[in-house]
């Protein structure tokens, strides 16, 4: 059903939101996320998730926030110890001679001095092999990562990494070039 895709686009939409504000105010606690909870409802309805649909989305959207909080990895992506992070960082430049334009779900350096990009993936699977379903995707969305990693290179003298983050599984996938 065409109404089921656009609502999970439109939950993306909505945790990518609110995954980027989490730069400048992380929730300290699941009742921080949890009271959340109006104003992703507004934002689905603006968006134009149907009635129908808004308690299920929104119960979504908060699952992923809530995964993200309780998973090192999803915390590690909003360390505030971290130097140059950003979200939503828009970047253009050359790629193969062409130019292009991205913007980052999310960027920073590491302790490590490791430029990161990340990119947040909301899909769910519901099949059984998690592994396989992760591989492809990291498969899938190489091509992005690459193009990614390779605008980020711009940014400083730092090695650069790129990954996908899945919010609804607590899943990180490093694409290694």
């Amino acid at each position: 059903f065409s109404w089921v895709q656009e609502t999970a686009r439109h939950v993306g939409t909505v945790v990518h939101r609110m995954l980027e504000h989490w730069d400048e105010a992380r929730p300290a606690t699941p009742a921080g996320i949890d009271a959340q909870q109006p104003l992703i409802g507004a934002l689905l309805a603006r968006l134009g998730v149907p009635v129908a649909q808004r308690a299920a989305a929104t119960a979504t959207v908060l699952e992923a926030l809530q995964r993200t909080w309780e998973d090192p990895r999803g915390r590690w992506l909003f360390d505030p110890g971290h130097r140059d992070a950003a979200t939503e960082l828009a970047l253009s430049g050359l790629v193969d001679g062409r130019l292009v334009s991205a913007v980052i779900d999310r960027s920073f350096v590491d302790a490590d001095g490791t430029r990161w990009v990340i990119d947040y993936k909301t899909s769910r699977h519901e099949g059984g092999d998690v592994e396989a379903f992760l591989a492809q995707e990291l498969e899938r969305y190489r091509p992005q990562l690459s193009r990614y990693a390779t605008l980020a290179r711009a940014l400083g003298r730092e090695p650069v990494r790129a990954a996908l983050y899945f919010p609804l599984l607590g899943a990180f996938r490093a694409y290694d070039q």
